[in-house]
């Protein structure tokens, strides 16, 4: 719980620094290493992607597990999008794709942070 709290907490203070790359950057490359490196200890350690698709997990849990998956994958074209957009700071559109693509992927990041406290025991 604390390592995706920290996680999620990059990822908010990146957004937030969003105008400073230099400072966004880092805690969003940071926040997301984060939570791949989660998935992945979770994987080995406790077959989740078994567990959730036995779907015998509460219908919170499979919120969780469903909007952290989707945000997880989300990942992808955001650092894609924002390499793009480093490399060419001026093209509107491509500023105007990430940024949305981004915001969903937080979004379901937050959602996936709220509906993790019901995967406590």
């Amino acid at each position: 719980m604390y390592i995706a709290t920290l996680a999620w907490v990059l990822l908010i203070c990146g957004y937030r620094m969003r105008r400073k790359p230099g400072v966004h950057i880092p805690l969003i490359l940071s926040g997301i290493l984060i939570d791949y490196s989660l998935v992945i200890y979770l994987q080995l350690t406790k077959d989740a992607v078994q567990t959730a698709l036995k779907f015998e997990l509460s219908p919170l849990q499979q919120i969780h597990i469903g909007v952290s998956s989707i945000a997880v994958m989300l990942y992808i074209p955001v650092i894609i999008l924002g390499t793009l957009l480093y490399r060419d700071r001026t093209n509107i559109k491509l500023r105007a794709l990430h940024l949305k693509i981004a915001r969903t992927t937080l979004a379901l990041r937050t959602l996936g942070f709220l509906f993790m406290f019901s995967m406590l025991k």
